[in-house]
């Protein structure tokens, strides 16, 4: 993989960790207490189930964290968000990727 490609796949990842934080704070500024638990709730229990199922989306695209447990922990954190959200970030990756490798080629 190359630096573009783990670039491209960070940066897809590092929007969705914002955009998640911003929606967990927006509730707690609105006092929305119970969606906020809910919210975390889903989170911790998404990444459990895939520290202990060994689920690691981006390992599949050949990405890999000095930590192992990182690609687990942070593949929860996608799942956690459910079916819709998993599906759209697994497609900006495969596009991420594929947009690099149509690019090599045409050189």
């Amino acid at each position: 993989m190359t630096q573009m490609m783990l670039i491209l796949a960070l940066a897809v990842t590092v929007e969705g960790l914002v955009q998640y934080a911003k929606c967990i704070i927006d509730m707690i500024v609105k006092k929305e207490y119970k969606t906020t638990i809910t919210q975390l709730a889903a989170l911790v229990v998404s990444i459990v189930l895939c520290l202990l199922a060994g689920a690691d989306i981006y390992a599949t695209f050949g990405i890999t964290f000095i930590g192992g447990w990182v690609g687990m922990v942070l593949t929860g954190v996608l799942a956690s968000r459910g079916a819709n959200y998993v599906a759209d970030a697994i497609k900006r990756l495969q596009n991420a990727v594929q947009g690099k490798a149509d690019q090599e080629n045409t050189k």
